[in-house]
């Protein structure tokens, strides 16, 4: 049985939970020695249909391990209790993902009132209070929050724009930023879809992409880096590159609700800094938690 054209991928789930195991590794070369993140998380995703083509969409996060030797155990819980706050999101989405608005603002804002104040009792200091102002006058902009849900890597993979109509004649074509090639640097990436039928015991489809860097507009902001990182360079033949871009979607053939996504990226500039970061979502059972 072979896809049928135009396929259009939609939150077609059930009403319910869908439990969902997230990694991500990151890995900087500089001068041949790496330094290794990783973070890995379980959530789950409770799925309401509002009406015909919008959904009320929640993400809660119950688990989350930090393991970076950057973080001292203080910030790494520091990080945890700020992240309680966006448990209590509840996104209102169209059948395609896109996000439409926050719902329940005012218990965010709420929320953070009372970890700012908790938090207080502990770190202590300008930085800590920047912060705090930081924290509050962020979750007061709808707008803010809702950007930062669709461009935030640890949900990014469940709302991601390649949801949508895909036609074997016209390809996906998307742009996609990234600021976590390099400190201080932004860049473009254009990603471009391929369709591939999957036949197991069940049937499955995937769809796969690949990724290439469209222009050299931002290339000033990696030289400037190394040359602050005081990281060895040549300015005429050394230039970002991306050595591999590519990502799957693993769909359930019938209803294309997304079971597994993975995205490998393999960034360098000259011999002297590489990076290599994977992202990888997965469908999990009750059981596996």
């Amino acid at each position: 049985m072979e896809p049928v054209f135009p396929i259009h991928v939609r939150l077609n789930l059930p009403e319910g939970k869908k439990f969902y195991r997230y990694t991500y590794n990151e890995y900087t070369t500089i001068y041949g020695e790496t330094h290794r993140k990783e973070l890995n998380k379980v959530f789950h995703v409770t799925l309401k249909r509002l009406e015909a083509e919008r959904f009320e969409y929640h993400l809660e996060t119950f688990d989350r391990v930090h393991r970076d030797k950057n973080f001292s155990m203080s910030e790494k819980d520091f990080l945890d209790r700020v992240a309680d706050i966006n448990c209590d999101v509840v996104l209102i989405t169209d059948d395609y993902a896109r996000l439409k608005n926050i719902q329940g603002l005012s218990i965010l804002q709420d929320k953070v009132e009372k970890t700012v104040e908790r938090l207080s009792r502990t770190f202590v200091g300008k930085q800590a209070e920047d912060f705090y102002k930081t924290l509050k006058d962020f979750y007061q902009n709808e707008n803010l929050v809702c950007m930062d849900f669709l461009k935030n890597i640890h949900f990014g993979m469940i709302l991601h724009k390649l949801y949508g109509r895909h036609d074997k004649e016209n390809p996906v074509k998307y742009s996609v930023r990234y600021n976590n090639f390099m400190d201080n640097t932004i860049i473009d990436i254009e990603e471009r879809m391929q369709t591939e039928a999957i036949r197991y015991d069940d049937e499955l489809l995937l769809l796969q992409y690949t990724g290439t860097i469209p222009s050299d507009k931002n290339w000033e902001m990696f030289y400037g880096e190394m040359k602050r990182k005081e990281i060895a360079h040549n300015g005429e033949t050394d230039f970002p590159k991306l050595d591999k871009y590519k990502g799957q979607i693993l769909l359930d053939f019938t209803t294309k609700e997304v079971l597994e996504h993975k995205l490998t990226i393999e960034f360098s500039l000259g011999e002297n800094y590489q990076k290599k970061i994977i992202y990888h979502v997965k469908e999990i059972s009750h059981e596996e938690l």
